[in-house]
């Protein structure tokens, strides 16, 4: 057996800091989304490493070649010599080759209006291309810009798998899309701190003690952080705008006597609501 690893989580106390939410109510006309938004089955992607979705010049939605493995579940492969990604999903195979518009699919050649780029050694490729060539289904929401794929087959994948394992919560959900995104900062500094602003869209008021603006962060080594599961969870109006600010440390561990601190891998979100 190799050398014993003491690992030690110095997270330190997670007891998230939730500003109070609004208490004026605004129509949905009163406050629109400030930039598109992916959304996976019921989880908005708020950040992926080394930087969070993007949309290109040409309007296309640019997602690291990782987060395929990630979050999809697909199986990714990059051959330095070629320049060449592939991706495997299901019964299919796509190719995508770095600054090049041509894409294989199941070794049918086609051309796309976009090229995939090389951001801090990571290959970013557009989803939109990719998903369509998977026959995933997607859907573009142009009031809420939302842009979300859906499908039993998404996000089975053994970190998908440690997050919903990991919730506290998932066998309470009363209705897992209670609140539309509607705008979010994430700021990297000594701490993480990331702020959320969402929309009640149920239709009606939500009873103190049932929100769930559940945010979830994952580290480079796989580990997690979650909110304070004992937070207070104030009623909320119908239409009501509400807010939620987070500070959190960086995970940390102690490898052969030396300090590791992980990087921020991805930043998960879900606006829903628990049963009373």
């Amino acid at each position: 057996m190799g050398k014993m690893l003491f690992r030690i989580i110095l997270i330190g106390v997670l007891f998230f800091c939730f500003s109070q939410p609004y208490t004026g109510k605004m129509s949905a006309q009163s406050i629109a989304p400030s930039t598109q938004f992916l959304k996976i089955n019921n989880y908005y992607i708020l950040f992926t490493t080394p930087k969070a979705p993007y949309i290109d010049k040409n309007n296309r939605y640019m997602v690291p070649l990782r987060s395929i493995n990630d979050l999809l579940g697909g199986q990714t492969t990059f051959d330095p010599t070629s320049n060449t990604a592939t991706i495997k999903f299901k019964t299919h195979k796509v190719e995508f080759k770095m600054n090049s518009t041509e894409i294989v699919t199941d070794s049918i050649p086609s051309v796309m209006d976009t090229v995939p780029v090389l951001y801090k050694n990571s290959m970013f490729v557009p989803l939109g291309v990719l998903t369509k060539q998977l026959n995933i289904h997607q859907e573009w929401d142009q009031q809420n810009k939302l842009y979300s794929l859906s499908g039993k087959e998404l996000l089975k994948t053994p970190m998908m798998e440690n997050v919903e394992d990991l919730d506290h919560f998932k066998e309470q959900v009363d209705n897992e899309n209670a609140f539309h995104l509607l705008s979010y900062k994430l700021i990297l500094g000594e701490k993480i701190h990331l702020s959320i602003t969402a929309k009640n869209v149920t239709g009606k008021k939500i009873s103190e003690g049932i929100e769930d603006l559940n945010t979830t962060f994952i580290f480079s080594d796989n580990s997690t952080a979650g909110e304070n599961r004992n937070r207070k969870r104030p009623s909320i109006d119908k239409d009501e705008i509400v807010t939620r600010e987070d500070d959190i440390d960086y995970v940390k561990t102690i490898e052969n006597n030396k300090i590791i601190k992980h990087e921020l891998a991805y930043i998960l979100f879900k606006g829903r609501t628990l049963k009373p």
